[in-house]
């Protein structure tokens, strides 16, 4: 249990400038993103994404459709928001939570993808570390950034109680 959490404790989510910066077929993508977010998955059952998932994305208009069968860096930047955010939400929720970030970050993808992965590292490296929540009631946040931090905090609390189900299962066989 102690190497899960460290795995966790050095996660690293790549932000916008590490994503691939040329066009990747959708094999490419699906192991880029299993790779990346591996840490996050506890059970060796579980992928972060399979080809079938993308192409219900896009179907479901989450993500936008390849071009040319090609996935850019922005494609990335969603799947992995998704891949993420599906341990705890619905794909309809998702949708909503991802158009409302990037509106009140009023800047692009990139920052408000940037924005994310900064949060969920604070926020796993927190809860991890001290066994608490980062903000309840901080007041200095505007409310955009106190609804993406507890949206995060959901998902990282979720996959800590994974972590917690697992320890005392081996523990308690």
């Amino acid at each position: 249990m102690e190497d899960i959490k460290k795995e966790l404790l050095d996660f690293h989510l790549p932000r916008f400038e590490e994503l691939p910066d040329f066009d990747i077929y959708m094999d490419q993508v699906v192991y880029f993103i299993n790779q990346k977010l591996a840490p996050l998955y506890i059970s060796e059952l579980d992928k972060p994404i399979t080809p079938s998932m993308v192409n219900n994305y896009v179907k479901d208009s989450i993500v936008k459709p390849p071009v040319k069968k090609h996935y850019k860096r922005y494609h990335l930047a969603y799947l992995i928001v998704v891949s993420i955010l599906k341990r705890s939400y619905s794909l309809n929720e998702i949708s909503t939570m991802i158009k409302v970030q990037v509106k009140m970050e009023n800047s692009s993808l990139a920052l408000a993808y940037d924005k994310f992965g900064e949060y969920f590292e604070l926020t796993l490296k927190e809860i991890l570390k001290h066994d608490r929540l980062l903000l309840k009631n901080d007041e200095t946040k505007t409310s955009h950034q106190r609804l993406l931090l507890n949206i995060i905090q959901s998902v990282v609390l979720k996959l800590y109680a994974e972590i917690e189900l697992l320890s005392f299962n081996h523990q308690n066989p």
